[in-house]
């Protein structure tokens, strides 16, 4: 157990770090604004919106991005933590769209189709008014031509990571713009338990669900993941490796907001010494596996006994107030992982020492 327990406090550990603590880039900030502005402005808009393609509205959406990186860091530099998280998802989803103009063939048509589905929506407030006939607007509008709408933004994402060969899409929306949505953009229940306290009390201000820099580092990230993907349309490796590098390294300091709801809400229920008595017995028991594994001991004994330190690691977490249902499939999990890590280890101790042998040397 201890490896696996090891290897995940560590990983948990430099994750929190790297998202909590300040990383003061200024310099190289800037450098990659201004050759991200130079790369966005750098073919004129076409005169007729006709002969715009997926390129022109991908440079167009890391125009954006550079204003909504700047709109983050302003939020997050004054504390407005909900402005900073409504930020950073459209900066997400801006990102996320100009992925997919520049993979999608057909992505200006269709998002000149999508605009004329929803210009007559945007002018229901005149046939509301009894200005102008509902009828009449669509028929003007339509005239323009035919409406249509966009894939949804993990569509986007999917078709960007099949062209490309790679996770990048997915990952970003399923780390941050799914949940950044459920706790601060949708009227969600979790969104309105942000304003129950830990004491079932009211609160006026919803409790903080994600790491104060955790929008803009991922503003940062979007900035140099979108400028990478259109440098790299153009052939420019220098910039592509430049770009690149920025990106990851804010996004690998980009906390989920499922781990820091998580962890605020484990914070006040763990059970400090009772997890060290946990590790102490799983030194204990990592001895006697051990043991019983090079004595071929049973192995009903040995899944009960691991099982058992599971169990108790589990309580002193403070979520023994979970369904069975709910916890006893990861237990199974994690009991059957670490037996086949022991397993495997011991398999190997035993082939070595036969292949060093005296006798295997002679």
């Amino acid at each position: 157990m201890m490896p696996l327990v090891n290897e995940l406090v560590m990983q948990i550990a430099g994750a929190t770090l790297r998202g909590l603590l300040p990383y003061p880039d200024l310099p190289r900030r800037l450098a990659v604004r201004r050759r991200a502005w130079t790369l966005a402005t750098s073919v004129d808009w076409p005169r007729d919106e006709s002969d715009a393609d997926g390129d022109s509205y991908a440079r167009l959406a890391l125009l954006r991005l550079l204003e909504l990186q700047r709109a983050t860091r302003r939020a997050v530099q004054t504390r407005q933590r909900e402005s900073s998280a409504l930020l950073a998802r459209t900066a997400m989803e801006t990102c996320i769209l100009g992925l997919w103009c520049l993979h999608e063939p057909t992505a200006a048509d269709k998002l000149r189709a999508s605009e004329l589905r929803n210009g007559p929506l945007m002018l229901t407030f005149l046939s509301s008014a009894g200005l102008v006939p509902q009828d009449l607007i669509r028929q003007a509008v339509g005239a323009l031509g035919e409406p249509g709408r966009l894939p949804d933004v993990r569509s986007m994402a999917q078709l960007v990571d099949s062209k490309t060969g790679a996770s990048l899409g997915i990952h970003l929306y399923d780390a941050a713009y799914r949940p950044a949505s459920h706790y601060f953009t949708h009227a969600t229940g979790a969104a309105l338990l942000r304003h129950v306290t830990a004491d079932y009390r009211y609160s006026a201000k919803p409790a903080k669900s994600w790491a104060r820099r955790a929008p803009v580092r991922l503003a940062d990230a979007c900035v140099g993941v979108l400028a990478a993907a259109i440098a790299d349309r153009i052939g420019n490796p220098a910039q592509v490796r430049l770009f690149a590098r920025y990106a990851e390294n804010h996004a690998d300091r980009v906390l989920p907001p499922m781990l820091v709801t998580t962890g605020k809400a484990l914070a006040g229920r763990v059970n400090i010494s009772a997890i060290r008595t946990t590790f102490r017995e799983a030194r204990m028991t990592k001895s006697r596996l051990e043991l019983e594994l090079s004595q071929d001991q049973d192995s009903g004994e040995r899944e009960a006994r691991v099982r058992s330190m599971f169990v108790s690691l589990t309580a002193s977490l403070g979520v023994e107030d979970l369904p069975p249902e709910s916890v006893q499939p990861v237990l199974d999990f994690l009991v059957k992982k670490v037996l086949d890590g022991w397993a495997t280890e011991h398999a190997n101790r035993s082939s070595t020492s036969a292949g060093t042998s005296p006798l295997h040397e002679a």
